[in-house]
């Protein structure tokens, strides 16, 4: 699985989403690869409005939140 972040790089909120999203991988064991994508065409091409956005296996989840990391585990249990 990989999940990638969609954000620049002075965003707080998608670093923390990162953050979060990787300690709930590690914490649930969960093979998947967490990355950030910082490229502005990058995240235009994907049509996110408001970061940050949450991609799993090139399906865009959400964007413009920071759930809890009890809601990241929904989202990622779902696609296992």
């Amino acid at each position: 699985m990989k999940i990638t972040i969609y954000g620049p790089g002075n965003c707080s909120n998608c670093t923390q989403l990162k953050e979060k999203t990787q300690n709930v991988v590690d914490e649930h064991g969960f093979d998947a690869d967490v990355e950030k994508e910082g490229d502005t065409m990058k995240i235009a091409e994907k049509g996110i409005m408001s970061t940050p956005g949450f991609e799993i296996d090139d399906e865009m989840v959400f964007a413009g939140s920071n759930p809890p990391e009890a809601e990241l585990k929904e989202y990622i249990e779902e696609r296992l």
